[in-house]
């Protein structure tokens, strides 16, 4: 059986041959030229073999010259910056990565190879990079198929160069990020379809960035240990959540203020651990919850802001 490629190039051959001759026919009985020789056989067969090397010189041509655009089913490991800096080299034209990506390596400074992504179908894990000060070169990255996860990133202070994301098919983790202050670079994100787990960032102080979300799939929306932060400003525009909310052990956290606009949670309501929450002012568009659970905090002497709720 004859590939697509093969078979394309042997049909454009024949029709090159069938063009000849009826330039040979047009030539001879129309403009009446006489002294055109008729090939014999064993020129025609030279002829042949020349074209079907001209057409697939030209189909070789032709396909290095196609954009790759989709590419890496099977997905790809980054572990040293030398990797990150010869993607492009090594996979020309690949700006559509099947797989899932893995970026996890010690010398890992900066993402600059990775500038040309601008789909990403399975899984991005930015975990575990001592040194990868920022994000700065996924501008171009609009849509992951699975989910997104960034943690352990030690010198990692924002997440500018993820302003051009989406959406998120998957979860979404944001943890042990210890020098990151704010969420500023998921400003264009409006959903996730898995959960939001928010953890563990001791320098975060509020959620800004993530100001344009209005809805979390069917899991959880999970703000725990993160002991800077003093706001939930930033999910303004959160609406609904499929499944539980829970707070737990945000020690600054004085209020929920910043939930004003959710109105349904399909899990459990669950705050626990939050030592100086004064109030569940914040709260006060909620009406329908699976549950709801208060525990352990310490200055929290009323359910004021619960007053809408009907189930």
């Amino acid at each position: 059986m004859f590939t697509q490629p093969t078979f394309l190039m042997i049909i454009n051959t024949l029709s090159i041959l069938v063009v000849s001759n009826v330039i040979y026919i047009l030539a001879v009985h129309i403009f009446n030229i006489k002294h055109i020789k008729i090939l014999n056989a064993k020129s025609m067969k030279t002829l042949y073999f020349i074209l079907v090397a001209l057409s697939l010189v030209n189909g070789a041509i032709g396909q290095t010259s196609q954009p790759c655009a989709t590419c890496l089913p099977e997905g790809i490991t980054f572990t040293t910056q030398a990797q990150i800096d010869s993607f492009q080299v090594n996979y020309p034209n690949c700006t559509e990565i099947e797989g899932f990506v893995v970026i996890n390596g010690n010398d890992i400074t900066n993402l600059n190879g990775l500038n040309v992504v601008t789909f990403i179908g399975g899984s991005l894990y930015i975990e575990w990079n001592e040194t990868l000060t920022s994000l700065s070169m996924l501008e171009n990255l609009t849509s992951i198929g699975g989910g997104l996860s960034i943690k352990g990133n030690y010198t990692l202070t924002n997440l500018t160069g993820l302003n051009s994301l989406t959406s998120i098919v998957g979860q979404l983790y944001i943890e042990e990020n210890v020098a990151l202050t704010s969420l500023t670079g998921l400003n264009n994100l409006t959903s996730i379809g898995g959960g939001l787990n928010i953890f563990g960032n001791d320098a975060l102080t509020s959620l800004t960035g993530l100001n344009n979300l209005t809805s979390i799939g069917g899991y959880n929306l999970y703000i725990g240990y993160n002991d800077a932060l003093t706001s939930l400003s930033g999910l303004e525009n959160l609406t609904s959540i499929e499944g539980t909310l829970s707070f737990e052990g945000n020690y600054a956290l004085t209020s929920l203020t910043g939930l004003n606009n959710l109105t349904s949670i399909g899990g459990y309501l669950s705050i626990g651990y939050t030592v100086d929450l004064t109030s569940l002012s914040g709260l006060e568009g909620l009406t329908s919850i699976g549950g709801l659970y208060v525990g352990y905090n310490d200055a929290l002497t009323s359910l004021s802001g619960l007053e809408d709720l009907t189930s």
